[in-house]
């Protein structure tokens, strides 16, 4: 963790159940006219289309819908301002997942943007990140790109299947693990990790099981993940799971569980022996007691509790394993060394290391 640090700002977030209902109050000081962006949650969810039109209409707000489409958000977006008069346009929201989000933030570059989140996913309201280029792990990271206001309400995960939910909080939790133990890590990053940590580790299994207070402790904590990752860098596992989805069927969430545990494992063992006084090897520990729910004697302890237990949710979950051919493997595996970057992955792992952590969760195609 780096005390001489600068921090990148944050959306003004309204947080809790209800709050989607009162989206017009939002909209209001900008103007009449929204431009709404939608991707395939919006598809599949057709009537939550008719209900926030019919609810910004009856305020006197005209609305515009245009779907996000296609793989590529830089596609996606310049197809939308080819096709809008964005000066005839007071307000973009966004509602659905990271792609419809991601979307909107190039569109409104020179506008207000609501976001509206639907999943518990990266949290991409929370950070000027931008997915989608034209490579498959390209980013786009300014302040200019950060939603003006954060419309989050949680109710929208109560009817989310189990196994996308089970799926997506490992993604949430991974990301807030790998932004704790980046080198990149402040105070101020890891004190709302930290939150975003506690709050999984309430909700995570009651929201399994179809929990709403648990629903929402997990829908916190993965907006929590979007600003550690704001600040603090997208860790292996994110970039790994990006690379997978491009190249399979499994989706973003699926590819980042299914590896967790072996990531992890991997990361803890290049750490203990090449740089064991790392300030991310006491993390982790701390990681793994707050997962266990108990202090443990010493790290070691920790480390077995902390990959264990991610190995056991994994098995029990029973997640997709990579349907990737292991030519496949090396191509991705080749494309992340390639790309690594010292200021956030706070340990290099060998080629050899990271095949062999895939291979363990791969199913040969």
């Amino acid at each position: 963790m780096s005390t001489l640090f600068s921090a990148s700002g944050v959306p003004e977030l309204v947080f809790g159940r209800g709050v989607f209902e009162k989206l017009a109050r939002q909209v209001l000081p900008f103007g009449t006219r929204v431009l709404l962006i939608g991707d395939a949650y919006l598809k599949d969810h057709p009537s939550l289309l008719k209900e926030v039109s019919d609810m910004l209409q009856v305020q006197g707000i005209a609305v515009s819908h245009i779907s996000a489409l296609g793989k590529k958000t830089s596609q996606a977006s310049q197809a939308i301002m080819d096709e809008v008069d964005l000066s005839q346009i007071d307000c973009v929201i966004s509602l659905g997942g990271g792609r419809a989000i991601d979307t909107g933030k190039l569109v409104a570059r020179d506008c207000p943007h609501i976001a509206v989140p639907t999943t518990a996913g990266t949290g991409a309201p929370m950070n000027g990140v931008v997915f989608g280029g034209d490579g498959a792990i390209e980013e786009t990271s300014r302040t200019s790109l950060l939603p003006t206001i954060v419309c989050a309400d949680p109710s929208f995960l109560d009817e989310m299947d189990r196994d996308d939910f089970a799926a997506r909080s490992l993604a949430v939790l991974m990301l807030l693990v790998e932004a704790y133990v980046s080198p990149k890590a402040s105070v101020l990053s890891d004190a709302l990790v930290w939150s975003g940590l506690e709050s999984f580790v309430r909700g995570f299994v009651k929201g399994i099981e179809g929990d709403q207070k648990g629903r929402d402790e997990v829908f916190y904590a993965s907006l929590m993940a979007g600003v550690g990752s704001g600040q603090a860098g997208f860790g292996l596992s994110h970039r790994l799971g990006v690379s997978v989805e491009q190249e399979t069927e499994l989706t973003y969430a699926q590819s980042c569980a299914t590896i967790c545990a072996e990531i992890s494992h991997a990361q803890i063992e290049m750490l203990a022996e090449f740089l064991p006084d790392h300030s991310a090897m006491d993390k982790y520990a701390l990681v793994g007691e707050l997962l266990a729910e108990r202090p443990f004697e010493d790290r070691e302890e920790a480390y077995a509790s902390l990959v264990g237990t991610l190995r056991r949710w994994v098995a029990r979950l029973e997640l997709p394993k990579l349907p990737l051919s292991e030519k496949k493997i090396e191509e991705i595996t080749q494309l992340i060394i390639a790309d690594w970057d010292e200021e956030v992955l706070p340990v290099r792992l060998s080629h050899d290391v990271m095949i062999d952590a895939l291979l363990r969760r791969h199913i040969q195609v």
